[in-house]
């Protein structure tokens, strides 16, 4: 499990360090640098697993604005910390060692925090070593989970959703048991959905499948006429149920089109997930109090913006009233007390 993760001048993320738990939620305001901690860690894990070039076509173009050095993403594993660090603006592909370690790619330091200011050389990480978890980023786009369209990998949902109909389908023919539990799972959030089936959209084979919805009110419901939190919901299940699903799983607005109680089931539904896949993490942003309610104090952070553009980010149990307040309010209560601008020193009364 990854218990830390630090990030510099990637995005609003100038300089931000957070400790991670298996289940971890980010709220804040809108564009206070939540969605910016998931795609960092995503763009952490996947430098260890996709070729280089297209991580740093990614890091090229979330360098903090007005910055000449190079974005590091690091991350705590095991005692271990891993960093990437891209390359500079206009620097050449091999610049020389600086003044924080190794050159760019990957970097191992074996006990050092990126959150101090004393650093020892960085280490190579050893060709083949693969240190740190493959991640999603689920990012579902409903337009995306509606269309039914032939793909290349019919058992793949990509991370916007495309591809949904095809790999649900999949499941269904060649893991039944998770297709049933898929489909109770979906029930639990949203019970006025009975089964979901599938059908041909022609009697060509090779024509993608499309996905049918029946519920309570009508039968054999096109995806395009059921709602949008049903669709996310039935995305983010069908990544959680897929046979490659990787250990790490970030979610962005988990709780987007979903009713208050719907949305409490799916945070429960998560935590079971967690208990019985003890190598499951899990990273979420929400803005809503009732998700809130239904996690520790502990696995929340928070975030905002400051007036320089810079993003703070802080565990709920900092806040200087936590000790007072512990005992009486339930997560979701404490932020709507407290709010984030504590988190840039004002308002912490």
């Amino acid at each position: 499990m990854i218990g830390k993760v630090s990030f510099r001048n990637f995005k609003s993320l100038r300089d931000v360090h957070v400790d991670l738990e298996r289940f971890t939620v980010f709220v804040g305001p809108n564009a206070s640098g939540k969605s910016s901690i998931l795609q960092g860690l995503n763009q952490l894990c996947g430098a260890f697993h996709r070729p280089r070039p297209d991580v740093e076509s990614f890091l090229k173009a979330a360098i903090s604005r007005g910055s000449q050095d190079p974005v590091e993403l690091s991350a705590e594993i095991d005692g271990h910390w891993y960093r990437y660090r891209s390359l500079s603006p206009g620097s050449s592909p091999n610049p020389p060692v600086g003044p924080r370690g190794a050159g760019t790619g990957f970097g191992l330091a074996e006990t050092e925090d990126p959150s101090t200011e004393t650093w020892t050389e960085w280490k190579a990480v050893p060709d083949g070593t693969v240190p740190l978890p493959r991640s999603v980023l689920l990012s579902l786009e409903a337009s995306k989970l509606i269309n039914s369209m032939p793909v290349s990998d019919p058992t793949l949902m990509s991370p916007d959703g495309t591809n949904l109909h095809s790999a649900l389908a999949n499941m269904a023919l060649n893991d039944p048991d998770t297709w049933q539990q898929l489909q109770t799972d979906l029930r639990r959030i949203i019970p006025t959905i009975r089964r979901l089936r599938h059908t041909r959209t022609s009697l060509n084979q090779n024509q993608p499948t499309s996905l049918l919805f029946d519920t309570v009110g009508a039968d054999s419901l096109p995806a395009y006429q059921v709602s949008e939190g049903t669709l996310l919901v039935l995305g983010t299940l069908a990544a959680l149920h897929a046979s490659d699903r990787p250990s790490l799983v970030l979610l962005d607005d988990l709780d987007r089109g979903l009713h208050p109680k719907a949305q409490k089931e799916l945070i429960m539904l998560l935590r079971g997930l967690l208990d019985t896949n003890p190598s499951l993490q899990i990273a979420a942003t929400t803005h809503s109090p009732y998700m809130l309610d239904c996690m520790k104090t502990n696995e929340v952070r928070m975030t905002f913006l400051k007036d320089d553009g810079a993003t703070v980010c802080a565990a709920l149990t900092s806040h200087p009233k936590f000790p007072r307040w512990k005992d009486e309010m339930t997560p979701g209560e404490m932020w709507s007390l407290f709010g984030e601008k504590w988190l840039a020193g004002e308002d912490a009364a």
